[in-house]
C-alpha cells in the first residue's frame, strides 16, 4: 500500500498520472471523514495545513521509502466514487474510494484519443481493439487487429509504463491516440492489398507494411493559423448529397487544405508557390477514404480558391 504524506490514517492501492504528473485516479482506502479532509486540503493553502501550493494542488505518495508527487491543477474537474466496506472496526466505518478524472472515462472522438486502464499490468488486446473501434471514425475488421496494433505499436498505443510518471500500485493500462494520418494509413494499406476483405488473404508481412507506410508519411505540417483566406465558401449540388453519408467530409478536407495538405493532388508544389504568390490554389481528396482516389474522377473532391481570396468552391471533377 502506498502512504499518503500528512494523512496518517488514510492509504491508496494505485494511482495513475498524466504525461506531466497530474492526477487521473487514485483509489483510496480510510475513514470518511479522513477521505473528505484530503479532498477539502485540495482548496485550502500549504501555509494553512492545506495542499494548495503556488495556485496548484500536490500531494505525495510513498511507497518503501520512495517518494511520488502528484499534482492536482483542477481539483474541481475530479469524480468521486465510494463502496463502503460492510463491517465496523476499531477505526470506524471503512470505505474504498476512487478520484478521478472524467477524461478517462469519456472518448475524445473528435480529437482521436481514450484512456483504458486496468488491474492488469497487460491490458487484454481484446478490450483494447474494442476500444480502438469504438473510437475510429473509419470501419475496422476484426482481423485488422494484429496487423494494426503491431504494425503501429506505440504510435497507435502507449502503454502508461512508458510515461514519464508511470502507474503507481497495481494498476496498468493504456493512452489510445488515433494520429491525424490514421484514415490516411488504413486507406492506403487498404489500397495496397495489406488489409483485405478476407482474413485468409492477409499477407504474412502485413504488421511490418503498415509500419512502413507510417514511417513514409511525411508528418501533418502545424499552423498556428490558416495558411491563407478562404473567402466565401460555397458548394456545388454534386457535393451537399454526400455529406449525409460523409458528414465530416467538409471539416476534413478544408483542414487538410488549411493548413497545406494538398491531399492527392497531382501538383503539390504548384500549390505551395499559389499561397505565397497569391495565385489560385487547386487541391483534390479521397471521399471515402477506405477507397482510391486518383485525384480526378471517381471517389475524388475537389477544392478550389479564387486567386483573389474571394471565393472557395468544392466540387467534383464532373461538375468542373
Amino acid at each position: 500500500m502506498l502512504s499518503i504524506e500528512g494523512f496518517s490514517d488514510l492509504y491508496a492501492d494505485a494511482c495513475v498520472r498524466g504525461e506531466n504528473g497530474e492526477l487521473l485516479l487514485l483509489s483510496l482506502y480510510g475513514r470518511d471523514t479522513s477521505v473528505l479532509q484530503f479532498m477539502s486540503a485540495f482548496s485550502v493553502r500549504g501555509d494553512q495545513g492545506g495542499l494548495l501550493h503556488a495556485g496548484e494542488a500536490t500531494f505525495t505518495l510513498a511507497d518503501e521509502g520512495v517518494r511520488h508527487t502528484v499534482f492536482v491543477p483542477e481539483p474541481e474537474r475530479l469524480q468521486k466514487f465510494t463502496g463502503r466496506f460492510p463491517d465496523r472496526n476499531l477505526f470506524g466505518s471503512l470505505t474504498h474510494t476512487w478520484l478521478y478524472d472524467p477524461v478517462l472515462v469519456q472518448l475524445d472522438r473528435p480529437g482521436g484519443a481514450a484512456w483504458l486502464v486496468s488491474d492488469e499490468r497487460e491490458v487484454p488486446r481484446s478490450e483494447l481493439w474494442a476500444l480502438i473501434r469504438d473510437l475510429s471514425p473509419l470501419p475496422l475488421l476484426d482481423h485488422w487487429r494484429d496487423p494494426l496494433l503491431d504494425g503501429l505499436g506505440d504510435r497507435l498505443c502507449m502503454p502508461l509504463s512508458r510515461f514519464k510518471f508511470p502507474p503507481l500500485g497495481k494498476v496498468g493500462g493504456v493512452r489510445v491516440t488515433l494520429e491525424e494520418r490514421f484514415q490516411d494509413i488504413v486507406s492506403m494499406a487498404v489500397n495496397q492489398g495489406v488489409l483485405t476483405l478476407e482474413a485468409d488473404d492477409l499477407p504474412a508481412d502485413a504488421a511490418g507494411r503498415i509500419r512502413a507506410i507510417a514511417e513514409a508519411l511525411p508528418p501533418v505540417r502545424a499552423q498556428s493559423k490558416p495558411l491563407f483566406e478562404l473567402g466565401r465558401v460555397v458548394m456545388t449540388a454534386g457535393v451537399e448529397p454526400l455529406l449525409e453519408r460523409y458528414p465530416d467530409l467538409v471539416d476534413r478536407c478544408l483542414g487538410a487544405y488549411l493548413r497545406g495538405d494538398w491531399g492527392v493532388s497531382s501538383e503539390p508544389e504548384q500549390n505551395d508557390e499559389a499561397v505565397r504568390s497569391g495565385d489560385r490554389i487547386f487541391a483534390a481528396y479521397p471521399i471515402d477514404l477506405a477507397r482510391p482516389s486518383a485525384g480526378y474522377g471517381a471517389n475524388t473532391l475537389w477544392i478550389i480558391t479564387e486567386a483573389d481570396r474571394s471565393v472557395t468552391t468544392l466540387l467534383l471533377p464532373e461538375e468542373y
